[in-house]
């Protein structure tokens, strides 16, 4: 099992003869002397303040493993106050400006580039993974995930490292929460056997991947989180306003958590059923997405599920890679009069905007029907994004109406049967795990980090919207059709490529 060890590097609060930079510094040399690549992620105005406390010597020893984003500042305006009333496209370029500030930072200071972006708290939107994506970076501490699926995952064409799953099998992060128990010895030894257990069930589950939360360096030395009150409420205050700063573990407590973190360290190494690496090599390990649709996987898709025609969530393909796949081989049927063996996979995320639910024409000819699939290609290969509403003179036929009609019209063409006309149904506007997903967008609502004048309806709106790009991500594409189909594309309805 591949396994990342992630810090977040976060502190601003306490001055530099505190120690709080020294605790990275030996975090990052233990791991060092360990034989194992840490995963440090770093918020901008820390690595600015490393700088200017000319602490190279901490930056150098951090540089040694991977460098990633954790947001740029703890003060507001925080990344969803920042896209609290944005669209799709605007909220993405916002916070690609936003991001490159920390990137700037983070190469001026550890000299080299981040590997990835991560969630810091509650400072996160649907709007966060489009910027990723766009910056190439995967995202860590996600929040979204596939139901059954303990594991990576794609969402709005990023590659996420989820800190849930659904179902009874263990998931695929696990938080050990270090900091408090290292300088205590008795205490730590009870977290490094609630640690071997973790470990020890995820490897029989057989998950490929874990995410392994070893802690926050500051509360190494600190013994509570001052941020929560000089940054609550949607407010940015100082600590002479709020009045206090958590007090500091002693040097004698510092000296047992350092010695404790090298056992730690130590266990890791040891283990013969891990493999420590660090978040860039994952995103390697897991980067590859099918390059092909087949029409037998199309056909599954098409047959699979209590009700196929409502956009669903496959194992290998996002609903809106599916869809996409669906109209380029109904379009080329249409014209060639036989369904491809393959089309290409077009990598494409969900819609900008709210679809409407109701077609407003709710029967189509055959022709108007593939000149709708061909202006969805059309719109997909030009924005790279579903298009939410499609239009068929004053009409507007909503995309998950076009969903169902793809599904029924395939499903037919694969029985070698044909229609002069095709029903639009009303059907869900996006698939049903979007109303799972768009809860950790209510609870950023209920943050103390932000005032109640804080709404998420749009982030809520978006997180729904993307559920369209949302599938697992693996080290390995299966090979072969689905043998569980129901069948195959009878041959002398299929054509090559």
């Amino acid at each position: 099992m591949y396994v990342t060890v992630n810090f977040d590097v976060e502190d601003i609060v306490y001055p530099p003869e505190a120690g709080i930079d020294d605790i990275s510094l030996w975090i990052a040399a233990a791991l060092a002397d360990a034989g194992l690549r840490g995963t440090f992620h770093v918020i901008g105005d820390k690595a600015r303040a490393l700088a200017e406390r000319g602490r190279s010597d901490v930056a150098a020893a951090m540089a040694d493993h991977d460098i990633g984003i954790h947001t740029n500042s703890n003060n507001h305006p925080l990344v969803p106050e920042m896209v609290e009333h944005s669209g799709w496209t605007d909220g993405v370029e916002q916070l690609i400006a936003y991001e490159q500030k920390i990137v700037d930072s983070i190469k001026a200071v550890f000299w080299k580039e981040p590997v990835a972006t991560s969630r810091h708290a509650v400072f996160t939107s649907p709007h966060s993974y489009g910027a990723a994506a766009e910056m190439g970076l995967p995202y860590v501490y996600s929040n979204v995930y596939v139901p059954g699926h303990a594991g990576p995952v794609w969402f709005a064409g990023a590659l996420c490292f989820p800190t849930a799953s659904s179902g009874d099998g263990p998931s695929c992060c696990l938080s050990v929460g270090l900091e408090p128990t290292l300088s205590h010895d008795q205490a730590f030894e009870e977290k490094m056997a609630l640690l071997a257990q973790g470990l020890d069930r995820r490897v029989e589950a057989g998950l490929e991947y874990l995410t392994l939360f070893a802690g926050h360096p500051v509360r190494v030395r600190a013994k509570g989180w001052s941020e929560d009150h000089l940054f609550a409420n949607g407010r940015n205050r100082t600590v002479e306003q709020v009045g206090h700063l958590y007090e500091l573990k002693t040097d004698e407590e510092v000296a047992t958590a350092r010695r404790n973190f090298g056992r730690f360290c130590a266990y890791l190494a040891g283990r013969a059923d891990i493999e420590v690496i660090g978040i860039g090599r994952a995103a390697e390990l897991f980067a590859d997405e099918p390059g092909e649709v087949s029409r037998d996987i199309a056909l599954a898709y098409c047959t699979s599920g209590d009700d196929p025609q409502h956009p669903h969530l496959d194992p290998h393909y996002s609903p809106a890679e599916m869809l996409a796949a669906l109209a380029e081989m109904l379009t080329l049927e249409g014209e060639r009069g036989t369904l491809p063996r393959v089309v290409d996979c077009r990598q494409v995320i969900g819609p900008a905007d709210k679809p409407v639910l109701m077609p407003e024409q709710p029967f189509v000819t055959r022709e108007e029907f593939l000149g709708l699939c061909r202006d969805l290609l059309a719109h997909v290969d030009a924005t790279h994004q579903l298009p939410a509403n499609l239009a068929l003179g004053d009409a507007r036929i909503g995309v998950a109406s076009l969903h169902a009609a793809c599904v029924a019209a395939f499903a037919a063409a694969c029985r070698g049967e044909q229609f002069a006309r095709i029903r639009l149904p009303r059907v869900p506007r996006y698939p049903a795990f979007a109303h799972e997903l768009e809860k950790a967008m209510a609870w950023i609502e209920e943050s103390s980090f932000l005032g109640p004048e804080f709404s998420a309806d749009n982030l809520r709106l978006h997180t729904r919207l993307q559920t369209w790009s949302l599938k697992p991500a693996t080290t390995s594409m299966s090979s072969g059709p689905y043998l569980e189909a129901g069948g195959f594309v009878p041959a002398s309805l299929a054509m090559p490529k």
